[in-house]
């Protein structure tokens, strides 16, 4: 009779244990601000979200053997080359600026890229790639969006922001 009680109470310890002293997590929602973040640019410079308050950012996670991120990379260049937008890509390859740097050069993404890692990603709720966030100028997250996205729903949501919605 005893047994069950000690199981419960086991299970009980190592739930609140494992719930314990881990990293503060960031609920992603509309209106939440977004986590932080300092990483790696392709010149090999650090970048910390904070120099990104003040003006809207579209903020796209991405791999270079990811097919519908490749299918992304030409709605964004148009954007940054049309808008006033910060757009800015983190690349979440494992082998970081040597699969990026030529990928980048290659296919002449004209934004700001990122050396990322699944610690950022999953800080932003990311689960699978593309993930793009879009962020107000109070760093504040706009929209989310799971899997591609096309220019259109972009200049939708800033066009939206702008309009103070």
């Amino acid at each position: 009779m005893k047994l069950p009680i000690v199981k419960g109470a086991l299970c009980i310890l190592l739930v609140a244990a494992l719930g314990c002293g881990g990293p503060a997590e960031v609920e992603i929602r509309q209106g939440a601000v977004a986590p932080d973040f300092k990483l790696k640019s392709l010149d090999g410079t650090w970048v910390e979200s904070s120099s990104f308050k003040g003006e809207s950012v579209v903020l796209n996670f991405w791999a270079t053997y990811c097919q519908p991120c490749l299918k992304e990379i030409p709605e964004l260049k148009k954007l940054a080359a049309e808008s006033k937008v910060q757009i800015v890509g983190i690349a979440l390859d494992k082998n970081g600026l040597n699969a990026v740097r030529p990928f980048v050069e290659r296919h002449g993404i004209n934004y700001a890229v990122l050396l990322g890692d699944q610690e950022t990603f999953q800080r932003f709720d990311g689960f699978g790639i593309p993930h793009t966030l879009v962020l107000d100028p109070a760093y504040k997250v706009f929209k989310v969006y799971r899997g591609a996205v096309t220019r259109e729903l972009l200049e939708e949501d800033l066009q939206a922001i702008a309009q103070g919605a």
